[in-house]
Order: C-alpha cells, then structure tokens, then sequence
C-alpha cells in the first residue's frame, strides 16, 4: 500500500473554509499552490487590490505559475481517469488537523449559539419566533452532539490504530484503513457540523432581519403615535378655528346680504347709467353722422349760394319787367275806371234819385280801393281772371301728419291739395320746410324723397342723393330746425293740453285730425261743424290750441258729432283734455279742524282738477274726480297714503272722497321711529315669513317695474331685495320702514296670489311691531 502524507496547509489551499478557520485559529495561511512546495503563500503587496498571490515568494512568477497550472491539469486528467487513493498519513494528518480546529471551533460555535439564543430571545416578539428559535438551537445541539460523538470516536479508532501499528506492523494497514474510514466519518462529522454551522448562520441571518423587523415596527409604531398625538393637537387646533370660521362665515353672510341689497342698487344704477350712455353714444354717433352730412352740403351750398345768386339776379330783372307791366296795367286800370265812373255818373243823372244813400255811396273809397286783390302784391296771372274762393274762408288741409314732439315744439306733416305730393313742415304752426316725393322720368317708381328748408336750402341724405321714406326726409328738416333758433314769439298754448304727457297729446291730435280734415265728401257730419270749431280742430291737430279752442272743443257732444267711429275717438280724447266739469272752486279749501288736527285741500298740479289733501300741512292723501264719458256724472277716486278707498271713482263728491281719506287718517297708525328697539324684536317666524313671500315678487315685469315716482320704486325694490336675501337676519329699519308703509296696489295687479301673500305678511308684521313699540 502506497501512503502519502497531506499537510494542511496543502488541504487548506483546496479548501476555503478550511482556509478561513486556520487562519481565524492562527495555525497561518494555506500552502504555496506550487507543487511540492511547503512555503506559505506571499502576502498582498501594500497598496495593491484584488485577492493575494497562491504562491510563495520564490515560485510567484509567470514561469513557475505556469508549471504548476500545467502540473494541476495533469492531476485534473489523471484524476478523472481513476478515483485518487485515500493514504492513512493523509487521512491521518487531516484528522489531526481538524481535531485540533474543532477544539479550537467547538467552544467558540457553543459561545456563539448562546450569544444568538440569547439574541433572539432578547429580540423575538412573538410566541412563534422564540418557538423557532429553540427548535433550531435544539437541532443545532443535536448535530454538535452528533458531531463530538463521532469526534471521539474518531479519536478512540485514532489511538487504538496507533496502538494496533505498535503492537504489530501486520495490523497496520487494518489500523490505517480503519483511521481512514474514521477519518472520513470525520470530516462527514465536520461537513455536517459545518452545514450546520452554515444553517446557524442562516438562521442567525433571519434572526437578525426578524429584529431589524421589529425594530423599524417598533420605530414605525413610536413614530405613528406621535404623529397621532401631532394630529390629536391639530385636530384640536382645526375644531377651534372651525367654530371661529363658522362665527366669522354667519357675520360675513349677514355682511353679503347687506352688500348684495348695496350691489342690486348699484346694478339698476347701472343700468341706467348704461342706458343713458348708450343713448349718449348713439346721439353722439347720429352728431358725428349729422356733422359729416353737414359738411358734405357745406360743400355743395358754396356752390348753389352761387347759382342762387345768379338766380336772384335773374328775378330781381324779371321783377322790373314785371313792375313796368303792372304799373302800365294800372295805368290801363284807372283810365277804365274813369270812364266807367263817367258812365255811371251820366247814368244816375238821366235816371230819377231813389230815397236813400246809393251803393257807392255808402261804401266811398279811393282808387287804390278798388284794385282787386290779385293786383296788389304782384302781376295778374291766369289764375286772376278765374273765380277765386273767398280769402276769409281758408280752404282745410287734405291731410295731417303728426310728428310728436322734439326740442320743446310740436311738429306736423300737412298737404293742402289731395293731388299735390308736396308737404308742409310745421313747427309750432309755423312753416319749417318741405318734403316732396321724386319720380322717375316714366313716373312709374319713386326714387326718393327731397326735403328742403324754410329758406329753400335743400337737404339731402350722407353720401345719397335722397332720403329713402317721407318719416326721413321730415327728420331732417327737424333736425334743421332745431339747430335754428325757434321764433322769437312762441305760440301761446293752453296750458291744459300743455299738462299732459306726451302718450295722451299723440291720442288727442290723433283723434282731432280727422276732424280738422273732414270734406264733404268722406268726413259726414264732421264737415257740417262750424268753422270756427274746425280752426280750432286744425290748431289743435298742429299742437297749438289755445284756451279757446279747447273749449270750442269741449263744447261738442255726440249729438253733434254723429256716431261715427271718429266721433267716438274724438270724445274720448275729450275727457283726457278735461277729466271733470269746471268746479266752482278751483282755489284752495279749508276744511277746518277735525279730530284735533287742521285739514286742507289744495289743487292737485299733476292732475287737472284734482286736490291733495293735507293734515296740519303734511300730504296725507289725494282726490281725483273722473268721468268715464261725456254723459256721465262726475265721481271722485280718494288716496290715502298710496292706497286707494274703494273700488274706482266711488265716491259720488269733493266732500265725500275728502271725508274718506280722513276717516282713513284717523284710523291709521303711524310706525315707531326707525331707532325703536321693536324693529329687533321681530318673530323669527315672521321674518321667515316675510323671505318665503319676498322671493316669489318679480321686480322685472308688472306693477313694480313701473312703479311712479322713480326715487320710490328705486327704495321699494331695495326693501324687497333686502327682505329676501335671509331668512334669520334682521332688516333695516329704513328699508322696513317702506315695506310697512305701501300700499296693495303697489305690489300687483288684483288677484296676485304672491302679491296678496306678501302683503298678508306685511301687515302681520306691522301689527306685531305698532304694539311692541318702546314708543307711542
């Protein structure tokens, strides 16, 4: 039997925790790789990285380095070829070895143990952890135990081995096969002490991630509670603002309703406000527009003064040549006269002398006298020796137009002649200027309309030749007019058509004008009315009646003027011009004093005929006397405080409308002063009550949108607007104030559910608050 000895430094360089335990037991490095070479392996040179040299000193070069990679690669085949022998010595001496690590590895591994039992008791959390941890340190002991066992076995086989080869050299190799095979048991022993070793190592690896676990649960868990302390504080710290946010939420909504009733003034003045700068703009435009206009005829004027000028030349020359005619013609005149005279003188002698003063006698006159009177002012014409109408009696224009009111003066439309196209512009009256209608050649279509001025000066459009309609054309000598001074007489106007608003003067000229234009033919009975009644008819259709013709005017009846439909409109037109027969008093009148208090009528200067009444000087209240038709009897209408006594004229005279609206007075009481604490004492219901019913009015459409005067309809909307923002938060005195105060007309039209449940409300709300007043 062949027997090789293996050093351990030579094991130790084929096995790497081998290796590592030598070197941790100080036994030194592993074994030059070379062969045949007991030399320890050279250290790492200072400086240098990367794993130390595998030769010694002497044989750590390239040229040794490759004999011995040679060498190894020999082995390598051989050994592949053939299993390599176990030798006792080698077997033996790695027996030693290791003996010698585990006496050394044994206490250290048990140090170890208790170190990582201890550990992961210390460390374990849970029942399950300290369980795994004594199943594994109870198999680690098992297989320690295992492994000493089958070391002293190994030790027992070694030495009686030993003894076996000194007692006798025959028993030898049975005492080397049987070291080799306890050798081998060994190092099975020590792999598996080793695996165990490795496993403990494992496990002490997942111990350690379990405590490392734990641990940052355990930081984990301190850091959730104290942010949970952190949010309990902010929590807190949250409720806290919350409530001062919800105190300072209900004084900002008390505030935004208070700016929302501001902002609804501002927006309605804003409106108006935008109103009138549209209508600014808009005239501004129709300026610059006028202005342009201007200018264009401007430039044509300088050129037609021009042609005017000549033309005047012209008529100044045909004017003499007319002159020298007229007076030969009056030369011619008076010869004829004479000789007529002298007829007439031999006549009257040859015949007997009549009692009496003769014809010409008792109407003498000169020869100036007796020019007729188309010889006066100008040359006798054609139309001179025709029958002319009667120059006392002026003929009725054939149509009127009205053109409403502009600048302070009435305007009017008026064609003499049916077949004329000319039309007369009037101002107050008074010529303006003139439309008429342009015709083609053919005059089968209209091309426009020309307007001219009073002074002749023609009018034409921007940048067109004419204006496209008649209602342009007029515009433009109204604008004419009004940039020209008025006349310096303006025409006295009664001051009963005067007082009435522009709607009620368009229905009374429109009703009059068809009397003002009645022929025989198509007016009926209209035409038959006297002619001073139809003057004062014209003058009223031009917008300029005087007293006198309102009363010719008032004077007619429907017997008069027949049951046609004009007659009927003229009537109607007639009450709005004077609502009630003349009263005998027209002054004021005293009442004297009734209940304590002194009461008066005074004359009512927004209404013809009516009177305000007054209570120690302060309006209280307003009568009015109405008469639906000619025919019927005057009755009043009474007002007390915007609310109206009864239904319509319901009281049969001045005295007992009057007597009503002081009944009324008597009975109504006043509100407390606006700094009366009451006005806080309203019930929460009530105020309830007040926004529900405020919220279903609608400002925009109906009564309330057009509500007189402006300044009241302005505070009754505010009061509405502020009514209906809150149910809980209290109104202002002012705005409350004119709430209690109006009157059920002023809500709605009869009938209105929301209007009738508002005023419900309101009038609940002033009984509650007259009986809680701290003052009387």
């Amino acid at each position: 039997m062949t027997t090789t000895t293996t050093r351990p430094g030579l094991a130790a360089a084929t096995d790497e925790w081998l290796a590592k335990k030598l070197m941790e037991a100080g036994f030194g490095g592993p074994d030059c790789d070379f062969p045949d070479c007991s030399n320890a392996r050279a250290p790492r040179p200072e400086g240098k990285s990367g794993p130390p040299p595998k030769y010694c000193v002497q044989h750590n070069n390239p040229r040794d380095r490759q004999i011995a990679y040679r060498a190894r690669k020999a082995l390598e085949k051989e050994r592949a070829a053939q299993p390599e022998p176990v030798l006792v010595q080698q077997a033996v001496a790695r027996g030693a070895r290791e003996e010698q690590v585990l006496a050394t590895l044994l206490p250290r591994v048990l140090t170890a143990l208790e170190a990582v039992q201890q550990g992961q008791q210390a460390g374990a959390d849970t029942t399950a952890v300290a369980a795994h941890i004594a199943e594994v340190n109870t198999a680690a002991d098992e297989r320690v135990r295992q492994a000493e066992e089958r070391r002293e076995e190994a030790v027992r086989d070694a030495g009686q081995a030993r003894e076996e080869a000194a007692r006798s050299e025959e028993a030898a190799a049975q005492a080397r096969a049987e070291q080799q095979a306890a050798q081998m048991e060994a190092a099975t022993a020590l792999r598996e002490a080793a695996d165990a070793d490795a496993r403990a190592t494992a496990d002490r690896a997942a111990l350690d991630e379990l405590s490392d676990t734990h641990r940052q649960l355990r930081d984990e868990h301190h850091e959730l509670s104290g942010k949970h302390e952190e949010l309990s504080g902010r929590h807190q710290e949250l409720e806290r603002t919350h409530a001062a946010l919800a105190s300072e939420h209900g004084s900002l909504r008390t505030e935004h309703g208070r700016l929302q009733g501001e902002a609804q003034v501002l927006r309605e003045r804003v409106k108006e406000l935008s109103g009138q700068k549209a209508r600014l703009e808009e005239d501004q435009r129709r300026t610059a527009a006028e202005l342009a206009a201007a200018q264009t005829e401007n430039t044509g004027l300088t050129a037609q003064l021009g042609e005017l000028r000549q033309h005047r030349e012209e008529l100044k020359a045909q004017i003499e040549r007319q002159a020298g005619q007229l007076e030969d013609e009056r030369v011619r005149h008076r010869r004829e006269v004479q000789t007529l005279r002298g007829q007439l003188d031999e006549a009257r002698a040859a015949a007997p002398r009549a009692d009496g003063p003769s014809e010409d006698e008792s109407a003498p006159g000169t020869e100036d006298d007796q020019v007729p009177t188309g010889t006066q002012d100008g040359p006798a014409t054609d139309d001179d020796s025709d029958e002319a109408p009667d120059s006392t009696e002026p003929a009725f224009p054939a149509a009127i137009v009205d053109l409403g009111r502009h600048g302070g003066s009435g305007w009017s439309l008026m064609r003499r002649d049916p077949g004329w196209d000319t039309w007369t512009v009037l101002r107050d009256g008074e010529t303006a200027g003139s439309i008429q209608p342009k015709h083609s050649l053919l005059g089968n279509s209209l091309l426009g309309w020309t307007a001219r001025t009073s002074h002749s000066i023609p009018l034409s459009p921007y940048r067109d030749k004419y204006f496209p309609n008649r209602e342009q054309a007029a515009g433009a000598v109204i604008r004419d007019g009004l940039r020209r001074a008025a006349n310096a007489a303006p025409v006295a106007v009664a001051a009963a058509f005067a007082a009435l608003d522009e709607p009620t003067q368009e229905a009374v000229v429109a009703a009059v004008i068809p009397l003002a234009t009645a022929t025989p033919e198509r007016g009926g009975r209209l035409a038959q009315l006297p002619r001073t009644v139809r003057e004062a008819a014209l003058r009223t259709a031009l917008r300029v009646p005087s007293d006198q013709d309102l009363d010719h005017l008032t004077a007619l009846d429907a017997q008069a003027l027949g049951r046609s439909k004009q007659a009927r409109h003229f009537l109607t037109a007639l009450q709005d011009l004077r609502p009630a027969e003349a009263q005998e008093e027209t002054g004021p009148v005293d009442l004297g004093t009734i209940g304590g208090r002194a009461w008066r009528l005074e004359p009512d200067p927004a209404y013809l005929g009516g009177y305000r009444v007054l209570a120690d000087g302060t309006e209280v209240g307003a009568i009015t006397p109405v008469r639906r038709r000619k025919t019927d009897t005057v009755r009043w209408t009474a007002e007390h405080r915007r609310r109206t006594l009864g239904r319509g004229p319901a009281h049969a005279g001045r005295e007992t409308a009057a007597q009503a609206v002081i009944t009324a007075e008597d009975a109504w009481v006043p509100l407390p002063p606006l700094d009366d604490g009451a006005y806080r004492r309203i019930p929460a219901g009530l105020r309830s009550d007040l926004y529900g019913a405020a919220g279903r009015i609608d400002l925009r459409r109906g009564r309330l949108a057009q509500i007189q005067p402006g300044a009241y309809r302005q505070q009754l909307h505010a009061a509405i607007g502020q009514a209906r923002r809150t149910a809980t938060g209290h109104i202002r005195g002012q705005h409350l104030a004119v709430l209690l105060d109006i009157a059920r007309e002023d809500l709605g039209a009869p009938g209105s559910t929301p209007a009738d449940r508002l005023y419900e409300v309101i009038q609940d709300i002033r009984a509650v608050l007259v009986s809680g007043a701290d003052t009387t």
